[in-house]
């Protein structure tokens, strides 16, 4: 018989598994730009000791209102900043991450679903949730719904926590992150369900007959009476109106409120990575229909797989309910909280994480309860029960699965997409304009930038207010027509030459290696007097060669190497020397990889090969994760006709960037087929 120690010992060995996952999972650099606004926020507000209400950041949109909605996480973020440095905000990730799943742990175990059911399930949702896991206020959302569903399972199981403490975690709510309109939403689905579980509980005859014992087993904690519930559904219906009435302790009002509803309705939203659909993306203006990029994703195929589980879970629940009367353990609640957030994870990518956590715990538990009355196993009272042993052995069997799990995602991290992997780590991630940044603020920069959307916040945390930005993520601040206005630029030499005047922009920006920058950069040579100043692998920046900084330009410019127009193998030996004087420039400047094959070509170029081949081995030997330094590569092979080098170097970009269409068509060159 398995004994109550012997099954904490499994139970709690597969938790510290559990643990073990979640800080590999999520101990990772900084990736996401959103974070430094944040960070420059808080500052402002903890030197101010006031909310912003009027934008400065910017120097397209500045003086437009600016509703800082996640002030208090702004606020939180610089002050973990200030104490522990990057690392500390790295360390939030796995210890919200960890908070979250201990959180919803508990609820499932509340609702009655076993640690054997319980714990591969929530690893395998912890997974899916761990890319969005970010220095981001949303964590903040994560762990609030776990709090709102804990309270909820022990007023169903009777330990009724007074409904009050609701009301304090709803005004932090509000002031950490938009996710707060999902507090009164819940409570009212709580509500809901208690008045469905009222009128439609079980009679009294439910708990005789041949089935009884077995359905006992199945039905985990014992459901209210129907007077309870009545009087529940009353008590959560008052609270659901009393949490929207205490959204409104923010320093902005009603104009709080009213923020996520008119950000998520915007219309270019629809342009943003995040905010498009899980699986397929609808135009409604041209009536096309295309796969979203998220389905390329990993979560993309965890999503279905737990959306596939969710549904089967809850249609055994609503079978028995049929058949033997047999209540879902939570009653209807987690059925009515499964539909509307899977409702909502249809809607937008960036709610499917909330979607797997929010349900986790009425999904594990309904099926635990449905496979117990269906197949008479994985509860350790009643008759059907297993034999101790065996769930002890799957206990332990568990936690070495998961051990082995995280120590392979702390080796070799997990791939989020066929061309992105994230890996384990500290400090900023490769994206960050890090390098970039430090160059404009060692030539003193100041006045008006243009740069590239994702760049922006980071600029802002480090260079304000002695320079302003003409983009960055803050997409309810710029509005659709400025958006609008801004993308055009990016594509037409003269919407950017009269953006740039407009702006006074005394600096030129790109994130090179993103999508559209080659067009952006012929945009940028096109206009007079802009030229290359400094590039590495993430950004180059332009100066004007007649403006304040004349000076930096004749000392720095790049007559001929801009990384966003340049292809491998473009190099020829007439201009080879002065190629060669401007990539050891770069390189002085930054030991970028871009610098380092542009130099390659050089050397080719000058006929000094054998200088060219070392280099070349050096950074196939490093293995940068950059697919276009491989494709540059193989195009610098394949112009020397080294058909079978440069195919083993196209070979590399395509198992970096699967989908790349360059590194193909020079896959298809180098094996001598026609190009697709």
């Amino acid at each position: 018989m398995l004994t109550p120690g012997s099954i904490r010992r499994g139970e709690a060995a597969a938790l510290a598994a559990l643990a073990f996952l979640l800080l590999a999972l999520n101990l990772t650099p900084i990736t996401n730009n959103d974070l430094f606004l944040h960070l420059k926020t808080g500052e402002m507000i903890l030197k101010t000791g006031s909310v912003p209400r009027v934008d400065d950041y910017s120097a397209l949109a500045r003086g437009r209102p600016f509703i800082a909605h996640e002030w208090l996480a702004g606020v939180l973020f610089r002050l973990v900043q200030v104490v522990a440095g990057w690392n500390g905000l790295i360390l939030l990730k796995p210890l919200a991450a960890i908070a979250v799943a201990a959180l919803l742990y508990a609820t499932a175990r509340l609702l009655g679903a076993p640690p054997v059911v319980a714990l591969p399930a929530l690893a395998f949702v912890m997974i899916l949730a761990a890319a969005r896991f970010m220095e981001r206020p949303h964590i903040f959302t994560y762990l609030i719904v776990a709090i709102f569903l804990l309270l909820l399972a022990l007023r169903r199981i009777g330990r009724r926590p007074p409904l009050w403490v609701f009301v304090p975690l709803q005004i932090v709510w509000v002031n950490l992150h938009g996710g707060f309109v999902l507090g009164p939403a819940i409570v009212a689905l709580a509500a809901a369900g208690a008045a469905v579980d009222r009128r439609f509980a079980p009679p009294p005859a439910f708990t005789r007959g041949r089935h009884a014992a077995a359905g006992r087993a199945a039905a985990g904690p014992q459901a209210p009476s129907p007077a309870t519930q009545g009087l529940e559904a009353k008590s959560l219906a008052l609270l659901s109106v009393v949490l929207l009435a205490a959204s409104l302790v923010n320093p902005y009002g009603f104009k709080l409120l009213r923020f996520p509803f008119e950000l998520t309705t915007s219309s270019f939203m629809g342009e943003i990575y995040e905010w498009l659909p899980p699986l397929v993306a609808v135009d409604f203006r041209t009536g096309s229909v295309r796969l979203s990029p998220f389905a390329s994703t990993y979560m993309a195929l965890y999503y279905l797989a737990w959306m596939a589980f969710g549904l089967l879970s809850f249609s055994l629940a609503v079978f028995l309910w049929r058949r033997d009367r047999l209540t879902p353990p939570g009653g209807v609640f987690p059925i009515l909280l499964f539909a509307v957030f899977l409702l909502l994870s249809l809607r937008m990518n960036r709610n499917v994480t909330d979607f797997a956590l929010a349900t986790f715990p009425g999904v594990t538990a309904t099926f635990a309860s449905a496979a117990t009355r269906l197949f008479r196993w994985g509860r350790s009272a009643g008759p059907a029960a297993p034999p101790g042993g065996r769930a002890e052995t799957a206990l332990r069997g568990i936690a070495a699965a998961i051990a082995l799990l995280a120590a392979w995602f702390a080796v070799e991290g997990y791939p989020y997409s066929p061309s992105q992997r994230r890996l384990p780590g500290f400090g900023l991630g490769r994206n960050i304009p890090v390098a970039a940044t430090d160059y404009l603020a060692s030539i003193r920069m100041s006045g008006n930038v243009f740069n590239t959307y994702a760049s922006g916040a980071y600029l802002i945390d480090r260079l304000y207010p002695g320079m302003r930005v003409a983009m960055d993520s803050r997409n309810d601040v710029y509005g659709e027509e400025l958006y609008r206005q801004y993308s055009r630029a990016l594509t037409d030499a003269d919407a950017l030459d009269a953006l740039l005047e407009h702006l006074d922009a005394g600096a030129v920006l790109l994130e090179w290696p993103n999508q559209g920058m080659m067009t952006a950069a012929a945009a940028v040579h096109r206009l007079k007097d802009w030229t290359p100043v400094y590039f590495d692998d993430v950004a180059v920046i332009y100066l004007r060669a007649d403006g304040p900084w004349a000076a930096v330009v004749a000392r720095d410019g790049h007559s001929l190497l801009d990384p966003a127009l340049y292809r491998g193998g473009a190099i020829r030996r007439e201009n080879a020397a002065h190629a060669l004087v401007e990539a050891e420039r770069a390189l002085s400047q930054s030991r970028s990889y871009i610098a380092r094959v542009m130099r390659i070509d050089a050397l080719f170029g000058l006929g000094r090969d054998g200088e060219a081949l070392l280099d070349e081995r050096r950074i196939l030997a490093e293995d940068p994760p950059l697919f276009h330094i491989y494709t540059h590569l193989g195009w610098i092979r394949l112009a020397r006709g080294e058909k079978a080098e440069a195919a083993a170097r196209f070979q590399r970009a395509l198992r970096y960037h699967p989908d790349s269409q360059v590194a193909r068509q020079g896959l298809s060159l180098a094996q001598g087929a026609a190009i697709p």
